[in-house]
């Protein structure tokens, strides 16, 4: 019986794509409606890749082409911007942030505070 192989020196190349993408939206946005903490990123970039088709590369030289063509290719771009979006959005509506000073925790938390005290009334 053969054993497995590692897969050491497989890498998706989307992935990186994705955190990009990420990060770009992320420092763009102004509203304060995403936290940028590492958890929030990475919950969003799962979300996200879990929708797109992984580009895997196997060298440094296969990995930048890859890369390269994710990055040169606008329909693309616009695929992940559009599931990277959709993600952070599904993120946003139930963070799991660490940090208790997270913008999103604290808009929950103020939502929740008004929904009882409209209730209460």
């Amino acid at each position: 019986m053969e054993a497995h192989k590692s897969l050491n020196g497989l890498e998706n190349q989307m992935e990186r794509a994705v955190l990009e993408m990420v990060n770009e939206i992320s420092l763009m946005e102004s509203q304060q409606r995403y936290c940028i903490c590492e958890k929030f990123c990475t919950d969003a970039a799962a979300l996200a890749l879990n929708n797109l088709k992984p580009r895997y590369a196997t060298s440094l030289h296969g990995s930048l082409y890859t890369l390269e063509a994710i990055q040169a290719d606008q329909d693309l771009q616009t695929l992940i911007r559009l599931e990277v979006v959709k993600a952070m959005e599904a993120v946003a509506a139930a963070p799991r942030c660490p940090e208790p000073e997270c913008p999103l925790l604290l808009r929950h938390l103020e939502a929740v505070e008004l929904e009882l005290a409209s209730s209460s009334d």
